[in-house]
C-alpha cells in the first residue's frame, strides 16, 4: 500500500514538473507586443501595415504553441490576434467614416455657395470663399453658367494634387460642368471647436 502511494506521488510530481517547465513560445510574446503596437495604426493610414504584421505573428504563434512540444503562450497569441484585428478594424472604420462626413460637408457647402450665387446673394457667396483672387473669381465663373439650379453635385474626393487637406466637388450648373475645390478650416470660439468649409477655386471643365 505504501509503495503504491510513493509511486503515485512520484508520478504526480513528474507530471507537475512537466507542466511547470513547459517552454514559453517567444513568438507568442513578440506577437503580443506587436498587437499592442498596432494601436499606432489609428494615427495614420501609413501605419496600417502594423495590424497585418500582428495578425501574421499571432497566427505563427498559434502554430508554434500547438506543435509537438506544446509550448505555453496560447492565451497571449489569441490576445495578440484580437488586438491586431480590433485596432485594424477600428482604423479602417474611422477612416471611412471621416471620409464620408467630410465628403458630405463639402457637397453641402458647395450647394449653399452655388445657390447663393444663383439667388444673387453675393455677400453670402463671398463669405464662403477664401480671401484669394482665384476664390472670388469663381463667383464670376458660376454666374456665367446661367441662373439654373445646380444639379448632380457629387464629391470626387480629396484633392491629391494639393498639399493642404482640400476636397473636390463636381456640379452641373446650367450648361456648365464645374470642378469646385473646397478646404476645411477649424477655429476655436469660446473654447468650442468649429469647422468651416471655404471655396478655394472653381473651374469650368466642360459644357453640355
Amino acid at each position: 500500500m505504501q509503495s503504491n502511494e510513493i509511486v503515485s506521488g512520484e508520478t504526480n510530481g513528474q507530471q507537475s514538473e512537466g507542466v511547470a517547465y513547459r517552454p514559453v513560445s517567444m513568438l507568442a510574446v513578440v506577437a503580443l507586443v506587436a498587437g499592442f503596437i498596432s494601436a499606432l495604426c489609428l494615427a495614420s493610414p501609413l501605419l496600417w501595415v502594423l495590424p497585418v504584421v500582428g495578425i501574421g505573428l499571432s497566427y505563427a504563434a498559434l502554430v508554434d504553441v500547438g506543435g509537438e512540444r506544446r509550448k505555453a503562450g496560447r492565451l497571449a497569441a489569441l490576445s495578440a490576434m484580437a488586438l491586431s484585428i480590433g485596432f485594424g478594424t477600428q482604423a479602417v472604420t474611422a477612416r471611412a467614416t471621416d471620409r464620408f462626413i467630410a465628403g458630405t460637408r463639402a457637397v453641402e457647402s458647395a450647394r449653399f455657395w452655388l445657390d447663393a450665387i444663383r439667388q444673387e446673394r453675393l455677400v453670402d457667396a463671398r463669405s464662403i470663399c477664401l480671401p484669394l483672387p482665384e476664390s472670388i473669381a469663381g463667383i464670376a465663373v458660376v454666374s456665367a453658367c446661367g441662373s439654373e439650379t445646380a444639379r448632380q453635385i457629387v464629391c470626387e474626393g480629396p484633392n491629391e494634387e494639393s498639399l493642404s487637406p482640400s476636397w473636390v466637388v463636381q456640379a452641373r450648373v446650367g450648361t456648365c460642368s464645374l470642378r469646385i475645390t473646397l478646404e476645411p478650416t477649424v477655429t476655436l470660439k469660446n473654447g468650442q471647436r468649429s469647422e468651416r468649409w471655404a471655396v478655394v477655386r472653381c473651374e469650368k471643365v466642360g459644357s453640355r
